[in-house]
C-alpha cells in the first residue's frame, strides 16, 4: 500500500466494539448478529429479494433462508408475492423490526456518547469535523461503488509487481 494505515484500524475496531455492545443488547431479543444485518438490509430497502440479500450481505442462498425464516416466525420480517412474478417473495420490515432499528440506533448513540464522554470539548469538536470529513469520502467512494479505490489499489499493484520484476 501507499501508506501504512496512520489509524492503525482504529476506527474499525471502535465500530467493532459498539456492534458488540449492541448485538450483546440484541440477545435479549432473541436475534443474531447476522439477523440484525439482515433485518437492516430488509429495512434499507422494503421489498428486497432474498437473493439480493445473499449479495449484499455475502450470504449463500441457504443461510438467507434460514436466517429470514427465523426472522419471520419471530414477528420482525412478513413475505409478500411479488406481484411481477407470483413464484418469487419480497421481503419487508415490521412494525417490531422499525422498533428495532430505533433501538440499535439509541444504543450506539448511547455508546458513542460514553466513549466521548471524556474527551475535552475542543478536541472533541476537532475530531468530530474530521470524523465528518472521513464519513462523506467513505460514502461517495460507496457510491461510485469503490471504483476509485480498486483502481488505485490496483494501479499500486502494478507498480509493485514491475518492481519485483526488474528487483
Amino acid at each position: 500500500m501507499s501508506q501504512l494505515d496512520p489509524s492503525r484500524r482504529k476506527i474499525t475496531k471502535i465500530a467493532r466494539n459498539a456492534a458488540h455492545f449492541v448485538q450483546s443488547r440484541a440477545k435479549d431479543q432473541g436475534l443474531g448478529g447476522s439477523e440484525y444485518e439482515v433485518i437492516h438490509c430488509i429495512r434499507k430497502s422494503p421489498g428486497i429479494s432474498p437473493d439480493e440479500i445473499g449479495r449484499q450481505l455475502y450470504l449463500e442462498k441457504s443461510a438467507v433462508a434460514h436466517l429470514t425464516a427465523s426472522l419471520e416466525r419471530k414477528g420482525f420480517i412478513r413475505r409478500e408475492v411479488d406481484p411481477r412474478d407470483k413464484r418469487r417473495r419480497r421481503l419487508f420490515p415490521t412494525d417490531q423490526a422499525d422498533a428495532l432499528k430505533n433501538s440499535r440506533a439509541a444504543l450506539e448513540a448511547f455508546y458513542y456518547g460514553w466513549l466521548l464522554e471524556e474527551v475535552e470539548p475542543e478536541k472533541r469538536e476537532v475530531f468530530l469535523e474530521v470524523l465528518e470529513t472521513l464519513y462523506a469520502r467513505s460514502k461517495q467512494a460507496r457510491r461510485e461503488e469503490n471504483r476509485p479505490l480498486i483502481e488505485r489499489l490496483n494501479a499500486e499493484e502494478m507498480e509493485r509487481n514491475e518492481t519485483d520484476e526488474r528487483g
